[in-house]
């Protein structure tokens, strides 16, 4: 295209617009370690600056909490330990991550 062409010119501002406004990037990483946590990042270990969303905390106490009712059925537990296991995080889990500056963001599991 020619660099006096108009739409030339829009779709260069766009593009300048678009880097400016756009989110950072997400990347996959393995859980090395739940207590504390620690990821690989790109081949990289790491330990702190980690933000966890409330579902994957809670997560880390709530089989306890199932297994010590009293007041439901073996079956029920069971099937709630196992809907708990999707969402909770465990060594060798892969997640994603998006990280911002020094922040690395556990978004959710990856498959």
């Amino acid at each position: 295209m020619k660099n006096n062409d108009v739409y030339s010119r829009l779709l260069k501002c766009m593009q300048r617009q678009g880097k400016v406004h756009n989110g950072f990037d997400m990347e996959t990483a393995e859980i090395l370690s739940t207590e504390p946590i620690s990821i690989s990042y790109n081949n990289v270990t790491i330990s702190s600056g980690i933000v966890m969303g409330s579902c994957f905390q809670s997560a880390m106490d709530l089989e306890t909490v199932i297994s010590t009712e009293e007041h439901i059925s073996e079956g029920l537990k069971n099937g709630l330990k196992a809907m708990l296991n999707t969402v909770k995080l465990q060594k060798g889990d892969q997640v994603i991550v998006q990280r911002v500056g020094n922040m690395f963001y556990i978004v959710g599991k990856a498959g």
